[in-house]
């Protein structure tokens, strides 16, 4: 059960009190749809990305880091509550947080935090009560239209050069206008400049005998309204790589506004006592199985980037890929920072013991999915230091295993192997037990 806001806010003094010993200023920086290897910090030599890359080159990079819903709202909702999504109420886009969860721009407002938001939110309600945000600053625009005026209002905010602790939410839209893009891109085309465009993915191949859920999103749910998926499948080799290219191409296109944004923190003197953090909230398939946008579990649309970096942060140019990190970590971490004791409900962890290299105890992370944004059609993904188990509420096929450390590419399913059983048997039970822990109405495969 969500903590009621008169519980939250009866304990909040504790908080408050405990944040003046170091008040560090806090700058959240979030993207939308860009995938944990769609930035050149991350050895990815097809784009660049000076800014995100300054932020990797100042802290640490996650590079097991995954979104709690490869969906905008749902994976938002987990961000700003440290909830999972089946709590939080948000199972699909446009669906409110559910009355009296605390959120963290309650919980840093009541901390003394001034909290400014700019952005994408992507939930209704977005600054009547729900978020308790104190300020809403830059674009609503979709699209890159957004970005610019963003990084204007963040740049002028910073300027001014604020006085006391304050919590900045920068939220860009891009690169999630390649959902426009592929609709726009319907079909093949010429490609005069296709020699300099990425290698197509290495695991394009489609499982004939995938779940039968995935098989019936390839063509429902979701791609009813982007048809994405539907327009990827009559693509040739080098439609794909068209794409993925242009898709960098948005990703470097954020990650300008972006510097704009940290350039103005330096100017303003304020970098040395600010913590920055850098995600999205979640990836994008960039033709990995022939999958576009989003919603799916695979590596491409789950795995997003995570960088801590800024005042607090010792460790400099660290790329952790033991770790596993949730979007839900989010807000714990930004708490313990700041020196606030959150709500004793939050489902994340501080990942500052991993920053400061004394590793993290989790043995596994979970992903939500619905096709309708009901119960009806679900999946769980859990996802292990070596493999990733996917199962569904029914259809065929239910369950997927990955041995991510020999098939990084999730090219062969283990689940019906015999030599897998032991792992299998394990993964079910790890997710029968997060299912008791989190209250989850989730039915997993029999």
């Amino acid at each position: 059960m969500p903590v009621s806001r008169r519980s939250f806010l009866a304990s909040a003094g504790a908080g408050i009190a405990a944040a003046q010993s170091r008040r560090p200023n806090i700058l959240f920086l979030m993207t939308d749809q860009q995938a944990c290897s769609a930035l050149s910090a991350n050895g990815n030599p097809w784009l660049r990305t000076p800014a995100m890359d300054s932020l990797a080159a100042a802290g640490v990079s996650f590079l097991r880091s995954y979104a709690t819903y490869p969906v905008c709202s749902p994976a938002r909702s987990s961000m700003f509550t440290s909830r999972m999504p089946h709590e939080t109420g948000v199972r699909d886009n446009g669906r409110p947080i559910v009355s009296g969860m605390p959120t963290m721009g309650e919980i840093f407002r009541q901390a003394g935090y001034r909290t400014v938001y700019g952005g994408k939110w992507h939930l209704p309600k977005s600054f009547g009560g729900v978020t308790a945000f104190e300020e809403l600053i830059g674009g609503h625009s979709l699209g890159a239209k957004m970005d610019e005026p963003l990084a204007d209002a963040c740049v002028d905010f910073l300027s001014k050069k604020p006085a006391g602790p304050f919590l900045l939410v920068a939220s860009f839209m891009n690169p999630h206008d390649v959902c426009s893009w592929i609709r726009d891109h319907k079909g093949t085309r010429p490609h005069a400049k296709a020699a300099s465009y990425p290698p197509a993915p290495g695991n394009m191949g489609v499982d004939p005998l995938e779940p039968e859920y995935v098989q019936h999103h390839r063509s429902a749910g979701y791609n009813l309204m982007s048809q994405a998926v539907g327009i990827a499948a009559e693509w040739l080799r080098d439609d794909f790589r068209f794409y993925i290219h242009s898709y960098y191409r948005m990703v470097e296109d954020v990650d300008r506004q972006i510097g704009r944004v940290l350039a103005a923190l330096r100017q303003s003197g304020l970098a040395e006592n600010t913590l920055v953090i850098f995600t999205s909230d979640h990836g994008e398939g960039m033709g990995a199985h022939r999958w576009a946008q989003k919603a799916a579990f695979w590596e491409e649309t789950a795995a997003v980037p995570f960088i801590v970096s800024g005042a607090g942060v010792a460790r400099r140019g660290v790329i952790d890929d033991a770790a596993l990190v949730s979007g839900l970590d989010i807000l714990p971490t930004m708490c313990d920072y700041a020196g606030i004791h959150p709500p004793e409900t939050l489902r994340g962890k501080s990942l500052r013991p991993a920053v400061e290299g004394r590793g993290l105890d989790r043995a596994f992370v979970v992903s939500e999915l619905s096709v309708y944004g009901g119960n009806e059609r679900e999946g769980r993904m859990l996802r292990t230091s070596r493999y990733k188990y996917v199962a569904f509420n029914g259809g065929a096929r239910p369950e997927q295993l990955f041995d991510l450390e020999l098939d990084p590419g999730e090219t062969r399913n283990l689940a019906s192997l015999p030599a897998a059983a032991a792992a299998l048997g394990e993964h079910r039970a790890l997710l029968r037990h997060w299912i008791r822990e989190t209250s989850d109405d989730f039915t997993p495969p029999a």
